[in-house]
């Protein structure tokens, strides 16, 4: 589930940036209800721990203010492969993005896979289907296309990748990005409307950071273990991680949501659509208006329901 602020996600009043609370020093620490780091983290060896990248000192301070130790948020910050991604960032917000060719999901080899993916999974598909309403085909189409039914979910670092996002608007991390961003278009990152641009990016990437630590202390992992996309997306349904945490579901009754199991990424993709108010009976439009919450995009909203069709 894709869905950034610059493609449609809305972000109710002006962020605050991170400089900040990196400037604040007399910001009160709220006590109770915030999310707390599983000591995994402090008991990681000392090997494992790297220098904290300076660009990411910023989001340091936004920890504690939010509830985090010192110690746990450098922990975080200074674990082994965490630094300030600088050219993925570069390549994925320098230009915009480009239309994505889903022709590929609706060849019959792509439509054969799915059928068999749908056989196999039947039980679990049926019993989403009896708690949610939305077709098995429906939820296999997404899934193929959002990672290949788990063939590729990402093998990012996502503490690092969202890390890097979340200090966007902080003076160091555009300095550090102008080094590796394209020359032709560096007016661009100089300008108001940049600005604005990240500063909600990392606003957004900071509540999905939380989102990650408070599912890592709910599934007893470090963060630091985490894999995803290149934006921090997850597992088979490439759910943001405050998206696992309000729709994620639980499909093989283990006591945890784990988005690479099979049971559990298809609950959670029916559990998803039905929240967002897929009905059985919704004709064409009621469909599409659904799936676009999904992905804000006409051309993938169409692909996943034609290959639902093709997979019937």
């Amino acid at each position: 589930m894709i869905i950034w602020p610059d493609f449609g996600r809305a972000v109710h009043g002006p962020p605050r940036s991170l400089s900040a609370y990196y400037s604040d020093r007399l910001l009160t620490r709220r006590a109770a209800g915030l999310v707390l780091l599983a000591g995994l983290l402090l008991a990681a060896p000392a090997s494992a721990l790297a220098a904290l990248d300076p660009v990411l000192a910023p989001l340091k301070a936004y920890l504690v203010s939010q509830g985090q130790s010192p110690g746990q948020a450098e922990a975080l910050l200074g674990g082994q492969g965490v630094h300030f991604e600088a050219k993925l960032l570069a390549g994925m917000l320098s230009r915009k993005e480009r239309p994505r060719d889903y022709r590929q999901f609706l060849l019959p080899e792509s439509v054969a896979r799915c059928r068999r993916f749908a056989q196999q999974q039947a039980p679990t598909l049926a019993a989403a289907r009896g708690k949610s309403g939305v077709p098995p085909e429906v939820v296999v189409a997404i899934l193929y296309i959002e990672s290949g039914l788990g063939s590729f979910t990402g093998k990012w670092p996502v503490v690092g990748v969202l890390a890097s996002q979340a200090v966007l608007d902080t003076p160091l991390a555009l300095r550090r990005l102008a080094q590796v961003w394209p020359k032709k278009q560096l007016a661009y990152l100089k300008s108001p409307q940049c600005q604005e641009r990240f500063a909600k990016r990392a606003a957004w990437a900071r509540g999905e950071l939380l989102g990650l630590i408070k599912i890592a202390k709910q599934q007893g992992l470090s963060p630091l273990s985490i894999k995803g996309s290149p934006a921090g997306a997850l597992g088979m349904p490439q759910f943001m991680p405050t998206s696992l945490l309000q729709w994620g579901a639980d499909g093989n009754q283990d006591g945890r949501v784990d988005l690479n199991h099979t049971a559990d990424a298809i609950f959670s993709v029916a559990n998803y659509l039905a929240a967002h108010g897929w009905r059985p009976g919704l004709d064409r439009q009621g469909q599409y208006q659904v799936v676009y919450t999904y992905n804000h995009s006409q051309a993938y909203v169409d692909t996943v329901l034609d290959l639902a069709q093709k997979i019937k």
